[in-house]
């Protein structure tokens, strides 16, 4: 587990903020790899996020992280989406099922369950980002 001064303190606000930065980067080739972003693509992400929060102060480790935790949670959600009697609530960016569905679904897809009751409003950015 990482130490206390190595966490970081992550918002919505932060959250969206992240995602528009990698959406920005997203469009230039110097930037990416043949996996993702590359280390001046992160390099510039960072500078970037911190100059957009500079009382963030994340180091790029912590926006790698938080990337990860995103796409995770978009997959999840998008895969879960397609499987039968799921309904999607687009405001709220929320699967809609049945309880014994849903728990059924959360098990398939382990990273939903954090967003049973709070949805993941920032899908349809992430839908942009990494489809």
């Amino acid at each position: 587990m990482a130490d206390e001064a190595s966490r970081a303190n992550w918002n919505f606000l932060y959250e969206k903020g992240l995602i528009e930065v990698l959406t920005e980067h997203k469009v230039d080739a110097r930037f990416k790899g043949q996996n993702g972003w590359n280390s001046d693509g992160w390099r510039s992400i960072t500078c970037k996020f911190n100059e957009k929060f500079p009382s963030a102060h994340f180091t790029k480790q912590q926006l790698q992280d938080k990337e990860k935790d995103l796409k995770a949670s978009y997959k999840a959600i998008s895969n879960a989406k397609n499987e039968s009697g799921i309904g999607w609530n687009e405001t709220m960016g929320m699967i809609l099922a049945e309880p014994d569905l849903w728990e059924k679904c959360a098990r398939k897809f382990p990273k939903l369950k954090k967003h049973r009751k709070n949805g993941f409003p920032l899908f349809r950015s992430c839908e942009a980002l990494y489809e």
